[in-house]
């Protein structure tokens, strides 16, 4: 049994480090470039409530200042 154990696992190495040889000898540049992240802000996702909430904050005092520049109450 433990002869059986033993020859697995030295198969399994094997495969292993072949796997391994194979994919760092594999050409690297037929990979696509990555795109490059963008900075524009992304619309706040309902399932994140924590962003949501920020930006219905800013929405919130946006608002108030503008009806406070209508009003022409200064704070």
């Amino acid at each position: 049994m433990r002869y059986f154990i033993v020859i697995g696992l030295t198969a399994l190495g094997i495969v292993f480090l072949r796997q391994k040889s194979q994919e760092s000898s594999g050409d690297h540049t037929s990979l696509p470039p990555k795109p490059e992240a963008t900075l524009t802000p992304r619309p706040a996702s309902e399932h994140n409530w924590a962003k949501s909430a920020i930006d219905r904050a800013q929405a919130v005092k946006q608002q108030v200042k503008r009806e406070r520049a209508s009003n022409d109450v200064a704070y």
